[in-house]
């Protein structure tokens, strides 16, 4: 039954995970812009390459490991 997700989207929100934890280390806001930067320039990266496969799921996922570790800092931040 497991994997729910493919080992490729995983790899993608750990990765934007990780960035963002880097990010916040500075602020929440940096940690936000520096996973969505580097999860939009990877597939970019991928297209004019032709390396890799962009997809925009793959952005998606990248940024979603990144609200995992982001939005319990928010609600934090906010109580």
């Amino acid at each position: 039954m497991l994997p729910l997700i493919p080992l490729d989207k995983a790899n993608h929100a750990c990765y934007g995970g990780m960035l963002a934890c880097l990010g916040s280390m500075h602020s929440i806001a940096v940690g936000a812009a520096v996973c969505a930067f580097f999860a939009i320039a990877k597939e970019v990266r991928d297209r004019v390459s032709g390396k890799g496969t962009p997809d925009v799921l793959d952005a998606v996922a990248t940024m979603l490991g990144g609200v995992v570790v982001l939005a319990p800092l928010v609600a934090w931040r906010l109580a």
